[in-house]
């Protein structure tokens, strides 16, 4: 395993840095570069922002660092944290070094200002637990005490101690997360720890809003059904109030769905992911997984009514024309939308996605049609349709529009 190099940060990064030096050691404090970034840059992966924490009064820390950079700072009084918006973007967050305690499983914990040995104890997983100090060190020093540098190596998500998940269990999504993530193993004493917390109803305590956050952070990244596949492994499908994980059939559903969100950006997103996965569910299930995860507007519509959309669609699996899968699809958003052409065999779920990726647009409308002699009246929105339709089939070219539209309106032709 390579030392830790921050040479290999970018200089934007390597800036904010020094000038979090130059602070500490004006304070008199230790500083540190914590977490996620000291094992990004020890498996030799772009880091993209910085994680600070000093053993004092962080907030008061972060004050003085974004008046050196000509930024913001934002403190987070319950938590000892803060964090600096810097002048044309970008953000640093900071936090007191502290530890933890937790009233009940899934409770947010209560913190006190502590020792860096102490608040590296309080982490999730020894891979995130280690530290490099920064000042008042003249040369970065790396902290590793529970062993984080050899799990890197191993390619092992490992717990600091057995009570961590009963502490937080919505540390078990996140473990999901990194293992999807860096494509490592989840340890087996973690893997008991999971399931046994589930069986205690820890996860019930935990709020629909943060089991949310966390299945948006892990459905954000690549490799959806590699998460699922995570998930149902670790029986946390039981945990968002789904009896089964119907592997073979959804893991084929996500891996379209994260192509077609790829291709479709505004498809992309939490409902989309759960509709491919639980696509087959009875609606019972449809309206556990909403109510549980805090589900409203449109996600929370499109999840409780999936299973009566799922019904009324399934003939597009036979659709050939663009025109009567367009009028099929009419009125579902795109989490819909991409959901169903998921559901579908490859042909099928192409012609779906055509449809509403690309709709024909018509060059006329109906001002045209009157100008042309054509007298108001509803054989203009027939016409209009029974042109589009025929664009949408290939069998009129766009020059050809008005003619036809002209035409089908004098003879009173309605859409078939």
């Amino acid at each position: 395993m390579k030392s830790v190099d921050l040479g290999r940060l970018p200089g934007a990064l390597r800036k904010r840095l020094a000038a979090a030096r130059a602070v500490a050691r004006e304070r008199g404090v230790r500083l540190f570069l914590v977490g996620g970034v000291v094992r990004d840059l020890l498996l030799g992966r772009k880091v993209e922002d910085l994680d600070l924490v000093v053993e004092g009064d962080g907030p008061d820390f972060a004050r003085r660092l974004a008046a050196r950079l000509r930024g913001t700072s934002r403190e987070h009084g319950r938590f000892l944290t803060a964090s600096v918006n810097l002048p044309g973007g970008g953000r640093l967050d900071l936090a007191t070094a502290r530890r933890e305690t937790y009233d009940h499983p899934g409770a947010l914990p209560r913190v006190a200002p502590a020792s860096i040995e102490e608040d590296l104890a309080r982490r999730d997983f020894t891979v995130n637990a280690m530290a490099v100090e920064l000042a008042p060190a003249r040369r970065p020093k790396l902290l590793d005490p529970s062993g984080g540098r050899e799990d890197l190596r191993r390619r092992t998500l490992r717990l600091l101690h057995p009570r961590s998940i009963l502490d937080d269990p919505t540390r078990a999504f996140r473990a999901v997360r990194y293992a999807n993530r860096l494509g490592f193993y989840i340890s087996r004493d973690a893997v008991v720890a999971i399931r046994a917390a589930r069986k205690a109803g820890a996860f019930d305590q935990v709020s629909g809003d943060r089991i949310r956050r966390e299945l948006e952070l892990i459905f954000a990244e690549p490799g959806p059904d590699g998460a699922a596949r995570r998930l149902a492994a670790l029986d946390l499908h039981r945990a968002l109030g789904l009896r089964s994980a119907d592997l073979p059939r959804a893991l084929k559903r996500l891996a379209c769905a994260g192509r077609l969100a790829r291709a479709w950006p505004e498809a992309s997103g939490l409902p989309l992911y759960l509709l491919a996965w639980a696509s087959n569910r009875p609606a019972a299930e449809f309206l556990a997984l909403a109510n549980r995860l805090s589900l409203t507007g449109e996600a929370g519509r499109a999840l409780r009514l999936w299973p009566a959309t799922r019904r009324r669609l399934a003939p597009l699996r036979l659709a050939r024309r663009r025109s009567t899968i367009r009028r099929r699809i009419e009125g579902l958003c795109a989490w819909e939308t991409a959901a169903l052409a998921a559901r579908l065999p490859p042909p099928a779920a192409a012609r779906v996605f055509a449809a509403a990726r690309w709709p024909v647009r018509l060059a006329i409308g109906g001002r045209d049609l009157v100008a042309a002699g054509v007298p108001p009246g509803p054989s203009i929105g027939a016409a209009l349709e029974a042109t589009r339709a025929a664009r949408e089939d290939g069998k009129l070219s766009a020059g050809g529009e008005l003619d036809f539209a002209v035409r089908r309106a004098r003879r009173g032709t309605k859409p078939k």
